[in-house]
């Protein structure tokens, strides 16, 4: 059974720092390329590569665009709003008769996660009529990697390869036949 997100304004203290007009699918590629830049004010890396936060926040505003363009009437309008702290990714489209729902849960490949993942990364997200319906999402500020409030990546050193006798005795031992890191989220 699908389920709404409740209906309720995001904070009044924030304060539009960008918008972008989209008519198509096509167009989130340059959403989430400009979105990155406006947050981290720098163009996003040839492989794609972002911080923890400021990934969090596109990923966010792209699936909610997703789901404006493909359930909702156009145009679609994507603000990105701030308080100095946080961030707000709110999605505007025109189809005000329907409320957005969380899908109810099925297979992966069969869609319908966009507000799942929004609720799983934002700090909240809901959802109110004013000028079109607008869907929003409250996320942490996005800060460089130095800074305490984002968790910090530690490296583990594989240990020296053993021979396959050696691992076959070691019960906890995970079988890797590659030398690699492993990073673990503190």
């Amino acid at each position: 059974m699908d389920i709404t997100i409740p209906s309720s304004r995001p904070p009044e203290t924030f304060h539009v720092v960008r918008v972008w007009q989209l008519d198509s699918l096509d167009e989130l590629s340059v959403l989430r390329t400009s979105l990155h830049q406006e947050l981290t004010g720098r163009p996003l890396a040839p492989d794609g590569a972002m911080a923890e936060v400021s990934e969090k926040i596109v990923l966010v505003a792209s699936e909610l665009a997703t789901n404006a363009l493909r359930h909702g009437r156009p145009p679609t309008t994507v603000q990105l709003l701030t308080d100095g702290e946080e961030y707000i990714v709110d999605v505007i489209d025109q189809d005000t008769s329907r409320a957005p729902v969380v899908a109810a849960p099925r297979l992966p490949g069969d869609g319908g996660f966009g507000l799942v993942l929004a609720q799983r990364l934002a700090l909240d997200v809901g959802w109110f009529v004013a000028e079109g319906k607008h869907v929003w999402a409250r996320l942490g500020a996005a800060r460089d990697a130095a800074s305490p409030a984002v968790p910090q990546a530690t490296m583990s050193i594989p240990a020296p390869r053993r021979s396959s006798n050696d691992r076959a005795r070691s019960a906890s031992t995970i079988r890797s036949d590659s030398d690699c890191w492993a990073v673990r989220r503190s």
